[in-house]
């Protein structure tokens, strides 16, 4: 190819603004940042015709644009390429709003470069930005800004119908937002690479260092204070666990306002222009590649896209990574930064991998951030003359890889790269069959997401000879998900799952209050209960007796993990839940914490894991050894038998303090004691002695001699005894009568239960051993 014909960047341009909400009228407007980095980049080329020679102008989608929803409070920008236009002079013929992804900037430069060479269009224009910290700093100062626009005119939408980067089933399963899904490709090369928290943290920690460093070099940084190795290392309260392993600073930082453009033509067409020969950066070798979607991929601690993607673009460009002077990789988490250095034979902890400063401390602005990442390397090309530069754009989650080698020198030969045949490696594999069902695999990758108060989601990835399953922690069930975070090493453990209501779930392999749990694979930590297990009975204990047992979000979590289990236990047929110490069973929801601002959820099971809990197919007897107000005398009324001491006492109080007992305590109590009753109670928030709590009905009996422990253990004895296939079967139709159906329904509901019961081995057995005159040897099937 003739050399006038090969692609060069012949102007930049960046803008960056740390608006702090104290001036309105000073806040940064979307559209005049990109019309400003625009107008630096034409004004960087030194030509001064130029404006009127671009005829193709290429816009990266801003992050607004890229949601499904968009989420536009100070209004909506409807055609962002026009009414970038309108407030210039440049009227291009061929106007692109660009896909979704990372990889775009580069991208677009590989497209328009071909287009360039083959002379279909003469001069490229390449502009983005975002202004996500503006909008979020005039949020918090309640500051109003007006971002709308009505312009309007063609242009090249390729949005189109949204690439799928993510699975119906791999959402349904965990994987999600970028943080929480990434994590899982961290854990499993940090697995590969055996390496334990502690030096995970540590090698990321130096790596990222060095991104800092350089952004604090850098005059369009968004973030340029410095953070050292150790602060990055290590858990902190500005350096926050996000999703195991990842920090808050490992990660991109969206709150920015920066910019940033690029102007493209040939060499030729440069020369005819005026444009200064040291200005021009040439484009060697690029590439375009995409992998399947992650539940396709074959090994989850490699990417064979960001291999393929180096690959040719250092091949096509005849270099190797020795060869490369200068790097941008994209940054947006540790994992594409470790495998590119891996591939590339480098030390991410010594080898600067950024010209920018990396998007968590240059700053992740979208869909753009490679603009600034190319704007710079120019910038650093034309000081070293003789480099070359690498720029890996990336976009979904490692799903998208473009790849470029830049400098001021230019090729011996261009011509436009093809990426068919190293595409072709990645879409001839074969398909890995996605697992729906109960289930033995090996943990392949794993994330636990933490919130405010600790962990709140998490999801394994795992493989057996079958296939692959993705499946999710219970949202309930928060010990599970702790101890999986406090694991050193997931990976490789094998484990049981269950799939129900399409969705996978882990189920966790230790018997709740067994003493052969130990060290094993996700042993649980109450923190706030106790469980013990005593052959077919399951005690519970709240154990806060210093703040009368008063309940919080994170007992209630416990607690809803506690009765999941216990539902699930075969060898389990009744519990019992009492209070620790001789004051209180359970003084209702912690005020304390609650004035304190601390953590509100509950699960979906309801207060204390019992109240909002339907289909109960096994009895739950509360052991009340002292006061049960509010929440606690809720819990009692939502177990199916009482117990209590004589100096028990009980009240719904809660409108004493403007509240009211919304735990289904007014609904059971008034079905329990009736109407007139439960209303004195529920309006007046009266105490109940424990004697006139028997007489209403609130329990079933009071204690002598014996703690009301001792007498629910030997209730639960009683129980034990008879066939926990025909306690089910009474639960199930007692139930349903919660319901309020129809006598009708209920007898046609008891029959399909007999029917059932009929075909169970507790039914032979029961009839059995009556005529053996022998006791049953109830198997509960």
């Amino acid at each position: 190819m003739n050399s006038d014909k090969f692609p060069v960047i012949i102007g930049v341009g960046q803008v960056v603004d740390h608006w702090d909400g104290s001036d309105p009228d000073a806040a940064p407007h979307p559209l005049v940042m990109i019309r400003s980095a625009i107008d630096h980049a034409i004004a960087d080329t030194g030509s001064e015709g130029l404006a009127d020679s671009i005829d193709c102008a290429a816009f990266l989608r801003t992050f607004p644009d890229s949601l499904r929803k968009p989420f536009t409070p100070f209004g909506t920008i409807k055609n962002l390429p026009h009414a970038v236009l309108k407030g210039t002079t440049l009227s291009p013929k061929e106007i692109i709003y660009s896909a979704i992804g990372g990889e775009q900037p580069q991208a677009l430069v590989n497209e328009l470069s071909a287009k360039l060479a083959a002379g279909e269009i003469e001069v490229a224009l390449i502009a983005g930005g975002e202004t996500t910290g503006a909008l979020k700093t005039a949020l918090k100062n309640r500051v109003r800004l007006d971002w709308s626009d009505d312009t309007d005119g063609p242009f090249e939408d390729r949005r189109g119908g949204d690439e799928q980067l993510l699975s119906k089933y791999e959402i349904a399963n965990g994987l999600g937002m970028p943080p929480q899904t990434y994590a899982a490709l961290e854990q499993a090369w940090r697995a590969r690479m055996g390496l334990n928290r502690k030096d995970y943290l540590a090698l990321v920690g130096k790596a990222f260092a060095i991104l800092s460093a350089e952004a604090t070099s850098n005059d369009y940084a968004q973030f340029p204070t410095e953070r050292d190795a150790e602060f990055l290392a290590t858990p902190s309260k500005e350096n926050y666990p996000i999703c195991d392993p990842l920090l808050k600073w490992h990660v991109a930082q969206d709150a920015v306002n920066q910019s940033a453009a690029l102007i493209l033509t040939t060499a030729g067409k440069a020369k005819e222009l005026g444009v200064d020969p040291a200005k021009c950066i040439y484009l060697h070798g690029h590439s375009d590649i995409k992998d399947a979607l992650i539940s396709q991929r074959p090994d989850l601690s490699h990417s064979k896209a960001i291999e393929l993607a180096l690959d040719q673009a250092l091949k096509t460009s005849g270099l190797s990574s020795k060869d490369i002077d200068h790097r941008d990789i994209y940054s947006c988490f540790p994992i594409v930064v470790l495998l590119a250095a891996e591939y590339l034979g480098l030390r991410p902890d010594e080898d600067s991998m950024t010209v920018t400063g990396g998007l968590p401390f240059f700053g992740g602005p979208g869909n753009n951030y490679s603009t600034h990442a190319i704007a710079a390397m120019v910038e650093r090309l034309r000081d070293d003359r003789e480099a070359h530069g690498l720029v890996l754009a990336n976009g979904g989650f490692i799903s998208k890889e473009s790849a470029a080698v830049y400098s001021a020198q230019a090729p011996d030969n261009w011509q436009a790269q093809s990426s068919k045949t190293a595409q072709s490696e990645i879409d001839r594999r074969d398909a890995i069959t996605q697992l729906d069902e109960d289930c033995e695999a090996t943990i392949e990758a794993y994330c636990v997401r933490h919130g405010r108060h600790g962990p709140e989601a998490a999801y394994v990835i795992a493989r057996n000879e079958q296939g692959r399953i993705i499946a999710n922690v219970d949202s309930d069930h928060r010990a599970t998900m702790r101890s999986l975070s406090d694991t050193e090493q997931a990976v490789g453990q094998s484990i049981h799952f269950e799939h129900k209501k399409e969705r996978n779930f882990v189920t966790n392999p230790n018997r709740l209050g067994s003493n052969d749990a130990g060290d094993s694979f996700l042993d649980r930590e109450f923190r706030f209960v106790t469980v013990k297990r005593d052959q077919r009975i399951l005690e519970v204990t709240l154990n806060r007796p210093d703040s009368y047992n008063a309940l919080f979000s994170a007992v209630h979590f416990e607690l809803a993990e506690i009765f999941d289990a216990f539902e699930r236990d075969r060898d389990l047929w009744v519990a019992i839940i009492t209070g620790a110490g001789d004051k209180a069973f359970c003084s209702g929801n912690d005020l304390k914490v609650t004035a304190k601002g601390g953590d509100m959820t509950m699960p979906s099971s309801g207060f204390a894991g019992l109240c909002a809990r339907a289909g109960r197919t096994k009895p739950i007897i509360a052991a009340v050894n002292g006061i049960a107000m509010g929440g606690g005398l809720e819990i009692v009324l939502a177990c199916d038998l009482a117990v209590a001491v004589p100096a028990a006492s009980f009240a719904l109080p809660e409108v004493k303090v403007g509240l009211f007992a919304a735990a289904g305590g007014l609904q059971r109590l008034t079905r329990q004691i009736g109407e007139k009753a439960a209303m004195e109670l529920i309006l007046t928030g009266r105490t109940v002695p424990a004697e006139e709590a028997a007489k209403l009905g609130i329990i079933n009996s009071i204690t002598s001699e014996r703690t009301a422990l001792e007498e629910a253990r030997t209730l639960a004895q009683t129980i034990t005894g008879n066939s926990p296939s025909s306690i089910a079967a009474s639960k199930r139709v007692f139930n349903a009568m919660d319901k309020k159906a129809e006598w009708s329904e209920m007898l046609e509901l008891s029959k399909a239960e007999i029917v059932k019961l009929m075909k169970t081995k507790d039914m032979r057995e029961g009839v059995t051993a009556f005529a053996e005159k022998r006791k049953p040897n109830w198997m509960n099937e």
